[in-house]
């Protein structure tokens, strides 16, 4: 007994030792997370942190210097190219290194691996299914480490970008190579597991995860159901191609050079498939009047991801220097999206902000000129119904035509790793079939072209376009960024301005790719390439002023056919401003990015206010029409908008894919006689009048009727950790205002430049902070500046030494050597 006594405690010890240090289900080893030496105490950053350093690296071949602000902003300043992005990848290591992983493992399909399983129970089927292995076997269907490996291929074979890479990755595992798991940022700890080496192609799939965020939208197969179900009048009344009204971004009256390639014509036999079966449908899915539930009583309906920019002309400025604004509308996440930097080598004198995980800077200005970005919308994802003989062959002009498989193993935490068989064929990966239904369980095998799976070179693009000195090297440089395609704005400082609608784009016959096309002919390949230099652009027009908001590209004159997924509101918006009262400074330019009038408000609140109450009420002129943050009339208007939108169309739409907002406003205002809708949208406006009263009594009983407490603007950490995220964020606006700041998605970066021929004034902020370590007071730094939008003055050092000025704070040198 005695000798059982004397081993109780040393076996209690051991097996507490072995429990703290074993992970449990999803928890870390908490003997290690809760070492107060190395676990999460290692994090917490002093106060008073000091990070002067003076250090040398094998790496570095001349001594490089990185002067920091006291927002923590980097200026990096290197005597030659493999340096500068060397140090670059280190910086963007040392504060991003966790983000920088996380996101890429997304895009390759391997979050399973550090995140395990989590199950949930599929709506639409009411199957139980692992949300984790569903995202990463949809990363791999898509084809994203294949479109990864391809444009890695084109970007290692250019010296220029071969040695950015290069120097890039060598950087990024120098710092990795230096951590011990006590300086390994939190989120590794939390979630139990270590960095992996860096290589060239998590930093290609970083630029496909883009590409895939700003291009991956389509709806092909929803517009397809509802070619069959409804009348052509009745779709072409309901979902015409382009809105009436709209204003382009290339401006009107834009002369277009004659066209290289002759538009081909659509083949004459039967190229369109047809969605018949018992599962495919383009409604509810709900019995005939039973509506569904509306668990919020606002859901903002607003299209697209969005972004702005635009471009004035000197002429139209009170200083005679043009001014270009820029804010484009991401996930608003943290650690951010965005990193804030100057970059200075031979040759190159750029600051703006770049990806953590790519080098260069990606939106911004160097010595000569500026330049910013929106989405383009054009539609460069088409969807082929294939035919197949077997497991091994599908049919493709008469002929059987062998798959081409690729197996892709993903791996689970905790659990055997699934393998995935995809099928290759001419029109790309089969990306739904059988095993992995497609959204509207149209029960047939769908391919997938698309231009993010080219290997292309968009890493050249930055490169040229940092040290572009002039319009003409803005345009080489912009050439080889081929997709996502954008929307280039462009000024300098000898007062030119310009806009170009740019990436690779096919010639395509009138409607092909809006709709699932049959994949067994070679009739419904894609075509030629038009040519990068036919792409819209126009440079100083007579109007002074350039603008895009994700709207439609250009007028009818363009020679080329294409479609797109557009949005007006926010154009609408900006060229209302632009045309009738041009702000001449930045100031008025920051007003402006700031601006949440709302056009949708505008344009429909008093006739559903009419449909309501069988007249027009004195609250319908007693609103300016603003989405304020305090705004309660914001909030009754925006949820009485969701109501009648959501009862007006339930019934016979998918939510994801309804009549448009702006097509349903120009609907509502149409003269009762032309009105083919008014009884419908009579009876949903009869029906919503006691949903509104109750879901405002609710909130106001809540004490949350104030607009952004209803709108919820959130900063939500890539791992949903509540604790390491920002909510109800007191920002006005919505998806329908030019300050688009929608629950999840807003402004990532609003930057103001004026260039003149002697200065440039530069104003930018983001919403979080230059640290990715959710213990440092660099996390969230910028949240209020962005929430009260208010910016920052943006220090462009130039090309001299000027680690004197009073604005740097904290001063590295790197030296050669071990």
């Amino acid at each position: 007994m005695r000798f059982l006594k004397v081993l109780i405690l040393p076996l209690i010890t051991i097996v507490i030792v072995v429990l703290l240090n074993s992970s449990v289900g999803s928890l870390p080893p908490l003997g290690k997370l809760l070492d107060p030496v190395n676990g999460w105490a290692a994090n917490a950053e002093s106060t008073d942190n000091d990070f002067n350093r003076d250090f040398s690296l094998a790496e570095v071949k001349q001594p490089v210097s990185v002067w920091f602000e006291g927002r923590m902003v980097p200026h990096i300043r290197a005597a030659n190219d493999h340096d500068l992005y060397f140090t670059q990848g280190y910086i963007h290591a040392y504060f991003r290194l966790w983000q920088m992983d996380f996101q890429t493992r997304a895009a390759a399909g391997r979050i399973g691996e550090v995140v395990g399983e989590k199950w949930i129970v599929d709506k639409k089927t009411g199957q139980r299914k692992n949300a984790i292995l569903e995202f990463d076997r949809y990363q791999r269907r898509k084809g994203m480490v294949y479109a990864a490996e391809n444009s890695l291929n084109t970007m290692e074979a250019d010296p220029r970008t071969k040695e950015m890479l290069d120097a890039y990755t060598e950087g990024i595992n120098n710092y990795i190579q230096s951590l011990r798991y006590k300086d390994y940022p939190l989120e590794y700890k939390l979630m139990n597991y270590r960095p992996e080496p860096w290589n060239n192609v998590k930093t290609a799939l970083l630029l496909k995860y883009m590409a895939d965020d700003l291009t991956g939208y389509t709806e092909d197969i929803p517009l397809t159901i509802l070619r069959d179900q409804l009348t052509k009048e009745e779709f072409d009344y309901l979902f015409p191609q382009r809105i009436k009204g709209s204003v382009p971004v290339i401006p009107a009256g834009t002369k277009f050079d004659p066209p290289s390639l002759q538009m081909p014509p659509a083949p004459t036999d039967s190229i369109w498939t047809h969605f018949r079966t018992k599962g495919a449908t383009a409604t509810s899915g709900l019995p005939s009047g039973q509506s569904a539930p509306c668990l919020l009583p606002f859901t903002d309906y607003s299209t697209g991801i969005g972004s702005n920019n635009w471009a004035i002309s000197g002429a139209h400025t009170a200083s005679g220097a043009p001014i270009l604004c820029n804010d484009p509308h991401l996930g608003l996440n943290l650690p951010s999206l965005w990193f804030e930097m100057q970059l200075q080598a031979p040759g190159l004198n750029v600051y703006g902000v770049s990806l953590p995980g790519a080098p260069g800077v990606i939106i911004g200005f160097n010595d000569s000129l500026s330049w910013g970005l929106t989405n383009n919308y054009r539609d460069v994802k088409d969807f082929y119904s294939i035919e197949a003989i077997d497991k091994d062959f599908y049919r493709f002009d008469g002929k059987p035509s062998p798959f081409d498989k690729r197996i892709e193993v993903i791996k689970i935490k905790g659990k055997p790793d699934f393998v995935d068989t995809i099928d290759y064929t001419v029109h790309g990966p089969v990306t739904f079939d059988e095993h992995f239904p497609d959204p509207q369980h149209t029960n047939r095998k769908l391919a997938m072209q698309w231009m993010a799976h080219r290997g292309t070179n968009e890493l050249l693009a930055v490169y040229l376009l940092n040290r572009a000195k002039d319009y003409i090297g803005f345009t080489e440089a912009i050439l080889h960024f081929q997709c996502p395609a954008q929307n280039f704005v462009y000024a300098d400082r000898s007062g030119n301005i310009a806009m170009w609608g740019q990436g690779q784009f096919v010639n395509k016959w009138k409607d092909q790719g809006r709709y699932v096309m049959e994949g067994n002919t070679s009739k419904t390949l894609w075509g030629a390439d038009i040519p990068m230099t036919e792409n819209p652009h126009v440079l100083n027009p007579p109007q002074g002023y350039l603008a895009s908001a994700n709207q439609v590209t250009t007028d009818s004159t363009y020679p080329y056919w294409y479609n797109g997924y557009f949005s007006d509101f926010r154009a609408w918006r900006i060229n209302e401003i632009l045309r009738n009262s041009l702000p001449k400074d930045i100031v008025g330019n920051m007003k402006m990015q700031n601006d949440v009038v709302s056009i949708l408000a505008r344009e429909s609140a008093a006739k559903i206010d009419s449909l309501i109450n069988d007249e027009r009420t004195p609250e319908s002129d007693n609103w300016d029409f603003t989405l304020k943050p305090e705004s309660k009339k914001a909030t009754g208007f925006q949820t009485t908008w969701s109501l009648f939108y959501q009862k007006l169309w339930e019934e016979r739409f998918t939510e994801t894919l309804m009549p448009s907002p702006e097509r349903t406003i120009q609907i509502l205002n149409t003269d009762s006689m032309d009105n083919p809708y008014l009884s419908r949208m009579k009876l949903a406006a009869s029906e919503i009048g006691k949903p509104v009263t109750d879901s405002l009594s609710i909130l106001q009983k809540n004490g949350s009727l104030e607009w952004y407490n209803v709108k919820n603007t959130s900063l939500t950490h890539l791992a949903k950790i509540p604790a390491f995220s920002y909510d109800h964020l007191k920002i006005g606006g919505s998806g329908n205002t030019i300050n688009a700041a929608k629950s999840n998605h807003g402004p990532s970066w609003r930057m103001i430049v004026e260039l003149d021929k002697d200065s440039i004034r530069a104003y930018g902020v983001y919403p979080g902070g230059q640290s990715g370590d959710p213990g440092s007071k660099y996390y969230g730094t910028f949240v209020n500046n962005w929430v009260d939008g208010k910016y920052y003055r943006l220090l462009f050092l130039r090309n001299v030494d000027q680690q004197d000025n009073k604005m740097i704070k904290y001063t590295w040198t790197i030296k050669p050597g071990k």
